[in-house]
Protein backbone atom coordinates (compact mmCIF):
# COMPACT_ATOMS: atom_id res chain seq x y z
CA UNK A 1 0.00 0.00 0.00
CA UNK A 2 1.37 3.45 -0.67
CA UNK A 3 0.19 6.06 1.65
CA UNK A 4 -3.53 5.78 2.19
CA UNK A 5 -4.41 4.01 -1.51
CA UNK A 6 -3.98 0.50 -2.76
CA UNK A 7 -4.42 0.21 -6.55
CA UNK A 8 -7.13 -2.59 -6.46
CA UNK A 9 -5.80 -5.44 -8.38
CA UNK A 10 -2.10 -5.98 -6.98
CA UNK A 11 -3.20 -8.66 -4.79
CA UNK A 12 -5.32 -10.12 -7.88
CA UNK A 13 -5.14 -9.27 -11.44
CA UNK A 14 -8.47 -10.53 -11.93
CA UNK A 15 -10.16 -7.04 -9.95
CA UNK A 16 -12.28 -5.03 -12.05
CA UNK A 17 -13.05 -1.50 -11.43
CA UNK A 18 -16.66 -0.54 -9.93
CA UNK A 19 -19.11 0.95 -12.30
CA UNK A 20 -19.30 4.52 -11.89
CA UNK A 21 -22.71 4.82 -10.44
CA UNK A 22 -22.10 2.10 -7.63
CA UNK A 23 -19.14 3.61 -6.53
CA UNK A 24 -20.71 6.82 -6.53
CA UNK A 25 -23.75 5.20 -4.52
CA UNK A 26 -21.25 3.73 -2.16
CA UNK A 27 -19.20 6.56 -1.74
CA UNK A 28 -22.45 8.40 -0.69
CA UNK A 29 -23.37 5.74 1.62
CA UNK A 30 -19.69 5.28 3.41
CA UNK A 31 -19.84 9.27 3.41
CA UNK A 32 -22.92 9.24 5.36
CA UNK A 33 -21.15 7.63 8.48
CA UNK A 34 -18.28 9.13 7.83
CA UNK A 35 -18.45 11.26 11.29
CA UNK A 36 -18.22 7.51 13.13
CA UNK A 37 -14.01 7.13 11.96
CA UNK A 38 -11.88 8.75 14.89
CA UNK A 39 -8.97 9.10 12.97
CA UNK A 40 -9.18 10.89 9.40
CA UNK A 41 -7.94 9.50 5.68
CA UNK A 42 -3.98 9.18 6.25
CA UNK A 43 -0.93 7.83 5.09
CA UNK A 44 -0.50 4.59 7.11
CA UNK A 45 2.66 2.31 7.35
CA UNK A 46 2.99 -1.09 5.56
CA UNK A 47 2.32 -3.51 8.47
CA UNK A 48 4.87 -4.49 10.88
CA UNK A 49 5.51 -6.70 13.55
CA UNK A 50 7.62 -6.04 16.70
CA UNK A 51 8.84 -9.66 16.63
CA UNK A 52 9.63 -12.16 13.58
CA UNK A 53 7.27 -15.25 13.67
CA UNK A 54 9.45 -18.23 15.35
CA UNK A 55 10.56 -20.52 12.54
CA UNK A 56 11.48 -23.56 14.61
CA UNK A 57 14.76 -25.66 14.43
CA UNK A 58 15.73 -29.18 15.54
CA UNK A 59 -8.83 -29.54 29.79
CA UNK A 60 -11.97 -29.55 28.09
CA UNK A 61 -14.46 -32.16 27.32
CA UNK A 62 -15.26 -32.63 23.47
CA UNK A 63 -17.30 -30.44 21.74
CA UNK A 64 -20.73 -31.56 21.84
CA UNK A 65 -21.79 -30.82 17.95
CA UNK A 66 -18.80 -32.36 16.81
CA UNK A 67 -16.28 -31.40 14.55
CA UNK A 68 -16.23 -28.69 11.67
CA UNK A 69 -16.16 -30.01 8.64
CA UNK A 70 -14.21 -28.52 6.15
CA UNK A 71 -11.89 -25.79 6.77
CA UNK A 72 -12.79 -23.11 3.58
CA UNK A 73 -11.59 -20.20 4.68
CA UNK A 74 -9.04 -18.84 2.06
CA UNK A 75 -5.90 -18.58 3.76
CA UNK A 76 -2.39 -16.45 3.22
CA UNK A 77 1.24 -17.07 3.67
CA UNK A 78 2.09 -13.30 4.11
CA UNK A 79 2.65 -12.56 7.27
CA UNK A 80 0.41 -9.59 7.45
CA UNK A 81 -2.70 -10.62 5.86
CA UNK A 82 -4.69 -13.06 7.90
CA UNK A 83 -8.13 -14.58 6.98
CA UNK A 84 -10.91 -12.86 7.08
CA UNK A 85 -11.53 -11.57 10.90
CA UNK A 86 -15.17 -11.23 10.84
CA UNK A 87 -17.79 -13.64 11.42
CA UNK A 88 -20.11 -11.34 9.92
CA UNK A 89 -20.26 -8.96 7.83
CA UNK A 90 -18.87 -6.10 9.39
CA UNK A 91 -21.01 -3.35 7.68
CA UNK A 92 -24.10 -5.03 9.62
CA UNK A 93 -22.06 -4.00 12.71
CA UNK A 94 -21.90 -0.35 11.42
CA UNK A 95 -25.44 0.20 10.42
CA UNK A 96 -26.23 -0.74 13.87
CA UNK A 97 -23.48 1.84 15.29
CA UNK A 98 -25.33 4.45 12.99
CA UNK A 99 -28.36 3.99 14.84
CA UNK A 100 -26.77 4.01 18.29
CA UNK A 101 -24.92 6.92 17.78
CA UNK A 102 -27.93 8.86 15.33
CA UNK A 103 -30.29 7.95 18.81
CA UNK A 104 -27.19 8.96 21.30
CA UNK A 105 -27.77 5.26 23.02
CA UNK A 106 -23.64 4.09 22.65
CA UNK A 107 -21.81 3.10 25.97
CA UNK A 108 -20.29 6.25 25.41
CA UNK A 109 -23.75 8.62 25.82
CA UNK A 110 -25.25 5.79 28.43
CA UNK A 111 -22.83 4.45 30.25
CA UNK A 112 -22.58 4.58 33.90
CA UNK A 113 -19.34 3.96 36.11
CA UNK A 114 -18.80 1.55 38.90
CA UNK A 115 -17.63 4.66 41.28
CA UNK A 116 -21.44 6.42 40.79
CA UNK A 117 -23.05 3.36 41.14
CA UNK A 118 -21.12 2.96 44.47
CA UNK A 119 -22.25 6.25 45.37
CA UNK A 120 -25.94 5.70 44.51
CA UNK A 121 -26.29 2.43 46.62
CA UNK A 122 -24.79 4.11 49.49
CA UNK A 123 -27.57 6.88 48.88
CA UNK A 124 -30.56 5.52 48.43
CA UNK A 125 -30.23 1.59 49.99
CA UNK A 126 -32.76 0.01 48.18
CA UNK A 127 -34.81 2.44 47.19
CA UNK A 128 -35.63 3.24 43.36
CA UNK A 129 -36.94 6.58 42.64
CA UNK A 130 -37.84 7.44 46.34
CA UNK A 131 -40.45 4.03 45.90
CA UNK A 132 -39.77 1.20 48.73
CA UNK A 133 -38.03 -1.68 46.81
CA UNK A 134 -40.75 -4.41 46.26
CA UNK A 135 -39.54 -8.18 46.90
CA UNK A 136 -35.81 -8.34 46.23
CA UNK A 137 -34.64 -11.95 45.39
CA UNK A 138 -30.82 -10.97 44.02
CA UNK A 139 -28.75 -7.81 44.84
CA UNK A 140 -25.82 -7.65 42.24
CA UNK A 141 -22.45 -6.10 43.79
CA UNK A 142 -19.72 -7.92 41.69
CA UNK A 143 -16.46 -6.49 43.63
CA UNK A 144 -12.57 -7.16 43.03
CA UNK A 145 -11.10 -10.06 45.11
CA UNK A 146 -9.18 -8.57 47.76
CA UNK A 147 -6.14 -10.08 46.15
CA UNK A 148 -6.66 -7.73 43.11
CA UNK A 149 -5.96 -4.47 43.41
CA UNK A 150 -7.50 -1.43 41.33
CA UNK A 151 -5.15 0.77 39.18
CA UNK A 152 -7.20 1.61 35.62
CA UNK A 153 -4.70 2.87 33.33
CA UNK A 154 -7.76 3.26 30.80
CA UNK A 155 -11.58 4.67 31.28
CA UNK A 156 -12.13 5.62 28.07
CA UNK A 157 -16.13 3.77 28.53
CA UNK A 158 -18.22 4.33 31.86
CA UNK A 159 -18.79 0.40 32.78
CA UNK A 160 -20.09 -1.35 35.87
CA UNK A 161 -19.01 -4.83 37.17
CA UNK A 162 -22.59 -5.85 36.92
CA UNK A 163 -24.32 -4.83 33.61
CA UNK A 164 -28.00 -6.03 32.02
CA UNK A 165 -27.15 -6.62 28.22
CA UNK A 166 -30.58 -5.41 25.79
CA UNK A 167 -31.08 -8.04 23.32
CA UNK A 168 -34.59 -7.74 22.51
CA UNK A 169 -34.30 -6.00 19.21
CA UNK A 170 -36.35 -2.78 20.17
CA UNK A 171 -36.42 -0.22 22.28
CA UNK A 172 -38.02 -0.71 25.83
CA UNK A 173 -39.26 1.36 28.44
CA UNK A 174 -37.57 1.74 31.90
CA UNK A 175 -40.03 2.23 34.35
CA UNK A 176 -40.62 4.47 37.59
CA UNK A 177 -41.86 0.93 39.15
CA UNK A 178 -41.76 -2.94 38.02
CA UNK A 179 -45.19 -2.41 36.83
CA UNK A 180 -45.97 -2.62 33.25
CA UNK A 181 -48.04 0.71 33.76
CA UNK A 182 -45.84 2.46 35.29
CA UNK A 183 -44.41 6.01 34.17
CA UNK A 184 -41.16 5.74 31.88
CA UNK A 185 -37.98 7.42 33.21
CA UNK A 186 -35.94 6.05 30.44
CA UNK A 187 -35.96 3.90 27.18
CA UNK A 188 -33.11 1.78 26.30
CA UNK A 189 -31.87 0.58 23.13
CA UNK A 190 -31.10 -3.17 21.84
CA UNK A 191 -27.11 -3.59 22.16
CA UNK A 192 -27.32 -1.02 25.77
CA UNK A 193 -25.64 -2.02 28.97
CA UNK A 194 -26.92 -0.23 31.64
CA UNK A 195 -25.83 -0.83 35.25
CA UNK A 196 -27.45 -3.75 36.69
CA UNK A 197 -28.79 -3.04 40.31
CA UNK A 198 -30.70 -5.84 41.40
CA UNK A 199 -33.37 -8.41 40.74
CA UNK A 200 -37.02 -8.20 42.45
CA UNK A 201 -40.32 -9.56 41.91
CA UNK A 202 -43.12 -7.15 40.83
CA UNK A 203 -46.25 -7.11 38.28
CA UNK A 204 -46.28 -9.88 35.60
CA UNK A 205 -45.79 -9.07 31.98
CA UNK A 206 -44.78 -11.54 29.14
CA UNK A 207 -45.56 -14.67 31.49
CA UNK A 208 -42.81 -13.61 34.01
CA UNK A 209 -43.07 -11.18 37.37
CA UNK A 210 -39.51 -11.05 37.20
CA UNK A 211 -37.85 -7.59 36.96
CA UNK A 212 -34.60 -5.80 37.23
CA UNK A 213 -33.58 -2.59 38.44
CA UNK A 214 -31.10 -0.71 36.36
CA UNK A 215 -29.33 2.70 35.97
CA UNK A 216 -28.17 4.38 32.70
CA UNK A 217 -27.35 7.95 31.73
CA UNK A 218 -29.46 9.99 29.72
CA UNK A 219 -28.48 13.42 28.80
CA UNK A 220 -25.99 13.78 31.54
CA UNK A 221 -28.12 12.62 34.09
CA UNK A 222 -28.33 9.20 35.76
CA UNK A 223 -31.84 7.40 35.36
CA UNK A 224 -32.92 4.48 37.51
CA UNK A 225 -35.68 2.25 36.93
CA UNK A 226 -37.06 -0.89 36.14
CA UNK A 227 -36.73 -3.36 33.14
CA UNK A 228 -38.51 -6.85 32.53
CA UNK A 229 -36.62 -10.01 32.00
CA UNK A 230 -37.48 -10.01 28.25
CA UNK A 231 -35.98 -7.26 27.85
CA UNK A 232 -32.06 -8.89 28.09
CA UNK A 233 -30.10 -10.90 30.33
CA UNK A 234 -27.94 -10.49 33.06
CA UNK A 235 -23.72 -9.87 32.68
CA UNK A 236 -20.77 -9.44 34.82
CA UNK A 237 -17.07 -9.48 34.84
CA UNK A 238 -16.16 -12.70 36.55
CA UNK A 239 -13.20 -11.58 38.58
CA UNK A 240 -13.42 -14.91 40.42
CA UNK A 241 -12.76 -17.11 37.71
CA UNK A 242 -10.23 -14.89 36.12
CA UNK A 243 -8.36 -14.84 39.75
CA UNK A 244 -8.50 -18.58 39.37
CA UNK A 245 -6.84 -18.46 35.85
CA UNK A 246 -4.33 -16.00 36.93
CA UNK A 247 -3.36 -18.42 40.12
CA UNK A 248 -3.05 -21.56 37.76
CA UNK A 249 -0.82 -19.31 35.57
CA UNK A 250 1.09 -18.61 38.48
CA UNK A 251 1.53 -21.98 39.62
CA UNK A 252 2.86 -23.06 36.53
CA UNK A 253 5.21 -20.60 36.09
CA UNK A 254 6.84 -20.90 39.31
CA UNK A 255 7.33 -24.54 38.21
CA UNK A 256 9.87 -23.21 35.76
CA UNK A 257 9.87 -21.78 31.82
CA UNK A 258 6.68 -21.85 29.68
CA UNK A 259 7.20 -22.02 25.98
CA UNK A 260 4.16 -22.37 23.63
CA UNK A 261 3.67 -24.20 20.57
CA UNK A 262 4.68 -22.54 17.13
CA UNK A 263 3.37 -23.11 13.73
CA UNK A 264 1.70 -20.36 12.77
CA UNK A 265 0.62 -20.64 9.24
CA UNK A 266 1.82 -24.23 9.62
CA UNK A 267 5.18 -22.43 9.00
CA UNK A 268 6.89 -25.72 10.91
CA UNK A 269 4.90 -28.62 9.06
CA UNK A 270 1.27 -28.99 8.91
CA UNK A 271 0.28 -31.96 11.55
CA UNK A 272 -1.16 -34.81 10.69
CA UNK A 273 -4.79 -35.52 10.13
CA UNK A 274 -6.98 -38.36 11.84
CA UNK A 275 -9.77 -37.32 9.07
CA UNK A 276 -11.00 -34.77 6.76
CA UNK A 277 -12.26 -32.38 9.17
CA UNK A 278 -11.35 -29.04 9.88
CA UNK A 279 -11.66 -29.23 14.13
CA UNK A 280 -11.41 -32.28 16.43
CA UNK A 281 -13.52 -34.03 18.53
CA UNK A 282 -12.60 -30.89 21.34
CA UNK A 283 -13.41 -27.84 18.99
CA UNK A 284 -9.61 -27.13 18.26
CA UNK A 285 -8.82 -26.21 14.78
CA UNK A 286 -6.34 -28.50 13.44
CA UNK A 287 -4.91 -25.65 10.77
CA UNK A 288 -1.81 -23.92 12.86
CA UNK A 289 -2.04 -27.04 15.70
CA UNK A 290 0.62 -29.41 16.71
CA UNK A 291 0.06 -33.18 17.36
CA UNK A 292 0.41 -34.00 21.27
CA UNK A 293 1.31 -37.87 21.51
CA UNK A 294 0.22 -40.01 24.11
CA UNK A 295 3.63 -41.77 23.57
CA UNK A 296 6.83 -40.91 22.14
CA UNK A 297 5.63 -42.41 18.76
CA UNK A 298 3.99 -40.90 15.89
CA UNK A 299 1.90 -44.14 15.94
CA UNK A 300 0.28 -43.55 19.37
CA UNK A 301 -2.83 -41.68 19.70
CA UNK A 302 -3.07 -38.02 19.81
CA UNK A 303 -4.73 -34.66 19.91
CA UNK A 304 -4.29 -31.42 18.71
CA UNK A 305 -2.63 -28.67 20.29
CA UNK A 306 -3.13 -25.20 18.89
CA UNK A 307 -0.06 -22.42 17.60
CA UNK A 308 0.25 -20.09 21.30
CA UNK A 309 -0.43 -22.21 23.67
CA UNK A 310 1.66 -22.37 26.99
CA UNK A 311 3.53 -25.44 27.40
CA UNK A 312 6.11 -26.50 30.21
CA UNK A 313 8.83 -28.91 29.00
CA UNK A 314 9.36 -31.94 31.29
CA UNK A 315 12.23 -34.03 29.51
CA UNK A 316 13.19 -34.94 26.17
CA UNK A 317 12.43 -38.30 23.97
CA UNK A 318 14.66 -38.88 21.05
CA UNK A 319 12.69 -36.60 18.41
CA UNK A 320 9.73 -35.45 21.28
CA UNK A 321 9.39 -33.02 23.75
CA UNK A 322 7.24 -34.23 27.18
CA UNK A 323 5.19 -31.18 28.16
CA UNK A 324 2.48 -30.70 30.74
CA UNK A 325 -0.43 -28.34 28.64
CA UNK A 326 -1.81 -26.88 31.85
CA UNK A 327 -5.23 -26.29 29.41
CA UNK A 328 -5.81 -29.68 29.32
CA UNK A 329 -4.39 -30.64 32.51
CA UNK A 330 -2.62 -33.71 30.90
CA UNK A 331 1.54 -34.73 29.50
CA UNK A 332 1.72 -35.42 25.73
CA UNK A 333 4.88 -35.35 23.57
CA UNK A 334 5.12 -32.84 20.86
CA UNK A 335 7.60 -33.37 18.20
CA UNK A 336 10.40 -30.60 19.07
CA UNK A 337 10.07 -28.71 15.84
CA UNK A 338 7.23 -27.14 16.82
CA UNK A 339 8.32 -25.44 20.10
CA UNK A 340 11.42 -23.04 20.55
CA UNK A 341 12.77 -23.66 24.03
CA UNK A 342 15.03 -20.62 23.87
CA UNK A 343 11.54 -18.58 23.26
CA UNK A 344 10.24 -19.63 26.51
CA UNK A 345 8.55 -17.37 29.31
CA UNK A 346 10.86 -17.13 32.06
CA UNK A 347 8.28 -14.80 33.74
CA UNK A 348 4.66 -13.52 33.47
CA UNK A 349 3.86 -10.05 33.95
CA UNK A 350 1.38 -8.89 31.98
CA UNK A 351 -1.83 -10.87 31.64
CA UNK A 352 -5.13 -10.15 29.38
CA UNK A 353 -8.18 -12.38 30.01
CA UNK A 354 -10.95 -12.58 28.09
CA UNK A 355 -14.07 -13.88 28.99
CA UNK A 356 -15.85 -16.16 26.09
CA UNK A 357 -19.17 -16.58 28.04
CA UNK A 358 -19.99 -13.08 29.26
CA UNK A 359 -18.17 -10.85 26.56
CA UNK A 360 -15.98 -9.32 28.29
CA UNK A 361 -11.96 -9.25 29.18
CA UNK A 362 -9.82 -7.90 31.76
CA UNK A 363 -5.61 -6.74 31.29
CA UNK A 364 -3.79 -7.81 34.87
CA UNK A 365 -0.33 -6.52 36.03
CA UNK A 366 1.92 -8.90 37.79
CA UNK A 367 4.47 -7.81 39.83
CA UNK A 368 6.14 -7.88 43.43
CA UNK A 369 3.42 -10.60 44.87
CA UNK A 370 0.21 -8.05 43.20
CA UNK A 371 -2.26 -8.24 41.23
CA UNK A 372 -3.29 -5.15 39.42
CA UNK A 373 -5.79 -4.40 37.32
CA UNK A 374 -5.28 -1.51 34.61
CA UNK A 375 -7.80 -1.96 32.77
CA UNK A 376 -11.69 -4.00 32.07
CA UNK A 377 -13.99 -3.43 29.01
CA UNK A 378 -15.99 -5.39 26.61
CA UNK A 379 -14.95 -7.51 23.96
CA UNK A 380 -16.35 -9.51 20.99
CA UNK A 381 -14.76 -12.90 20.57
CA UNK A 382 -15.13 -15.89 17.79
CA UNK A 383 -18.60 -17.55 16.69
CA UNK A 384 -18.81 -20.56 15.08
CA UNK A 385 -20.03 -21.08 12.22
CA UNK A 386 -19.27 -22.64 8.59
CA UNK A 387 -16.37 -20.14 8.01
CA UNK A 388 -15.35 -18.60 11.01
CA UNK A 389 -14.44 -20.25 14.43
CA UNK A 390 -14.75 -19.37 17.90
CA UNK A 391 -11.81 -17.82 20.12
CA UNK A 392 -9.86 -21.40 21.56
CA UNK A 393 -10.05 -21.82 25.16
CA UNK A 394 -7.02 -21.71 27.06
CA UNK A 395 -3.69 -19.97 28.05
CA UNK A 396 -1.74 -18.96 25.25
CA UNK A 397 1.55 -16.55 24.94
CA UNK A 398 1.13 -12.94 23.98
CA UNK A 399 3.34 -13.97 20.58
CA UNK A 400 3.71 -11.28 18.79
CA UNK A 401 2.42 -7.50 18.36
CA UNK A 402 1.59 -5.64 14.89
CA UNK A 403 0.54 -1.84 14.51
CA UNK A 404 -1.96 -3.72 11.97
CA UNK A 405 -2.71 -6.04 9.56
CA UNK A 406 -4.52 -6.98 6.59
CA UNK A 407 -7.36 -9.59 5.99
CA UNK A 408 -8.73 -11.04 3.22
CA UNK A 409 -12.41 -11.32 1.70
CA UNK A 410 -14.28 -14.45 2.15
CA UNK A 411 -13.93 -16.68 -0.69
CA UNK A 412 -10.96 -14.75 -2.38
CA UNK A 413 -7.53 -13.96 -1.96
CA UNK A 414 -7.87 -9.98 -2.20
CA UNK A 415 -7.41 -7.70 0.77
CA UNK A 416 -10.77 -6.74 2.33
CA UNK A 417 -9.41 -4.07 5.27
CA UNK A 418 -6.97 -4.15 8.28
CA UNK A 419 -7.70 -4.36 12.14
CA UNK A 420 -5.24 -2.04 14.31
CA UNK A 421 -3.21 -2.40 17.31
CA UNK A 422 -3.02 -6.14 17.26
CA UNK A 423 -1.90 -8.58 19.75
CA UNK A 424 -1.51 -12.37 18.17
CA UNK A 425 -2.10 -15.26 20.94
CA UNK A 426 -2.99 -18.24 18.51
CA UNK A 427 -2.34 -18.62 15.37
CA UNK A 428 -3.96 -16.21 13.74
CA UNK A 429 -6.31 -14.82 16.71
CA UNK A 430 -5.60 -11.57 17.88
CA UNK A 431 -6.77 -9.39 20.38
CA UNK A 432 -7.42 -5.58 17.85
CA UNK A 433 -9.47 -3.11 17.25
CA UNK A 434 -12.64 -2.45 15.18
CA UNK A 435 -11.96 -3.82 11.73
CA UNK A 436 -12.07 -1.23 8.73
CA UNK A 437 -12.92 -2.02 5.37
CA UNK A 438 -10.99 -0.65 2.65
CA UNK A 439 -12.95 2.10 0.15
CA UNK A 440 -12.99 1.53 -3.36
CA UNK A 441 -12.66 4.43 -5.48
CA UNK A 442 -11.77 5.01 -8.92
CA UNK A 443 -9.91 1.57 -8.83
CA UNK A 444 -8.01 2.02 -5.50
CA UNK A 445 -8.26 1.02 -2.56
CA UNK A 446 -8.57 3.98 0.35
CA UNK A 447 -8.21 3.87 3.99
CA UNK A 448 -11.12 5.36 5.27
CA UNK A 449 -8.63 5.77 8.72
CA UNK A 450 -9.37 3.86 12.08
CA UNK A 451 -12.68 3.43 13.87
CA UNK A 452 -12.91 3.51 16.89
CA UNK A 453 -16.24 2.06 17.83
CA UNK A 454 -18.80 -0.31 17.70
CA UNK A 455 -22.32 -0.73 19.12
CA UNK A 456 -22.09 -4.58 19.08
CA UNK A 457 -18.82 -4.78 21.04
CA UNK A 458 -19.94 -6.60 23.98
CA UNK A 459 -22.95 -8.29 23.08
CA UNK A 460 -22.32 -11.60 21.21
CA UNK A 461 -19.64 -13.44 19.69
CA UNK A 462 -19.65 -11.38 15.63
CA UNK A 463 -15.84 -12.16 15.07
CA UNK A 464 -13.71 -15.00 13.46
CA UNK A 465 -11.55 -16.69 16.42
CA UNK A 466 -9.88 -12.67 17.01
CA UNK A 467 -11.06 -11.08 19.95
CA UNK A 468 -12.75 -7.19 19.16
CA UNK A 469 -12.00 -4.02 21.23
CA UNK A 470 -12.44 -0.27 20.79
CA UNK A 471 -9.81 0.58 18.74
CA UNK A 472 -8.27 2.93 21.52
CA UNK A 473 -8.36 -0.06 24.02
CA UNK A 474 -6.90 -2.05 21.49
CA UNK A 475 -3.98 0.57 21.06
CA UNK A 476 -3.99 0.93 25.08
CA UNK A 477 -3.53 -2.95 25.25
CA UNK A 478 -0.41 -2.89 22.02
CA UNK A 479 1.33 0.22 24.06
CA UNK A 480 1.34 -1.97 27.43
CA UNK A 481 1.82 -5.58 26.85
CA UNK A 482 5.34 -6.92 26.79
CA UNK A 483 5.67 -10.10 25.14
CA UNK A 484 8.45 -10.98 26.17
CA UNK A 485 6.37 -11.71 29.55
CA UNK A 486 2.79 -11.41 28.56
CA UNK A 487 -0.04 -14.57 28.23
CA UNK A 488 -3.52 -14.25 27.06
CA UNK A 489 -5.95 -16.37 29.00
CA UNK A 490 -9.55 -17.43 27.14
CA UNK A 491 -12.25 -18.25 29.86
CA UNK A 492 -15.71 -19.15 30.35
Amino acid sequence: MTGNHRKVGEETAMKKKLPALLLSVFLLAAGSCSYRRSTPPEKRPVPNSTTQPEQNTPGRSPNPTGPKKSDRLTKSDQQAVEENVNGRDVSEDEQITDQAESMKTTQKDTGVSQKEIKQMANEKSGRVNDVESPEVLQEYHTQLPDEIREGLRYTNYNLTYDYFLITNGQEVPIRQSPDPAAAVVSMASDGEKPALLRKVRGKTTEDSDIWYAVSCRENGSIRTGYLPSSAGIVRRFQFDKMLSALHSLQQQASQGKLSHISNYKNANGAPPKKEEAATDEFGIRIYQSAPGYDRADTHSGFRYVPDGMLVRILGESGDFYRVFVNTFGKELYVPKKYINPDHALSQVTHVIIVDRDQQNQAAFELSGGEIRMVSYTLATTGLKSPTSYETPLGSYRAIEKKDRFEYLKDGSDEIAGYAPFAIRFCGGAYIHGVPVNYMEKNGWQVDPGIQEYLQTIGTFPRSHMCVRNYSSHAEFLYHWMDPASGAVLVIE
